[in-house]
């Protein structure tokens, strides 16, 4: 197991994965993403930050997106697409 596997692996004690993804490869990724299913399954509440739309959207409800620290907007996944919630991470209207 790598060592970033390991590090998302504990970090679902806290519920919060930031960039669980980012470092590893496919393989590794799927077992991650399959492991927020499980937790989601099991009734736990998951939060996932991480860049990787196509991550985000396998596994979560909604989405909910900071700017300078400052919430700027909260999205059901049935509610949007993930080029609404890349405009709202880089702020812009129209890209």
């Amino acid at each position: 197991m790598s060592k970033s596997f390991g590090r998302a692996t504990l970090q679902q004690s806290r519920n919060v994965m930031d960039e669980p993804t980012a470092a590893l490869g496919v393989k590794e990724s799927r077992k991650v993403l399959d492991l927020i299913l499980r937790l989601k399954a099991a009734g736990n509440g998951v939060g996932v930050i991480s860049h990787n739309m196509r991550h985000v959207f396998s596994v979560v409800d909604r989405s909910l997106v900071l700017r300078h620290g400052k919430v700027v907007g909260v999205r059901a996944k049935s509610e949007t697409t993930p080029d609404e919630i890349v405009k709202l991470i880089v702020g812009v209207e129209n890209l």
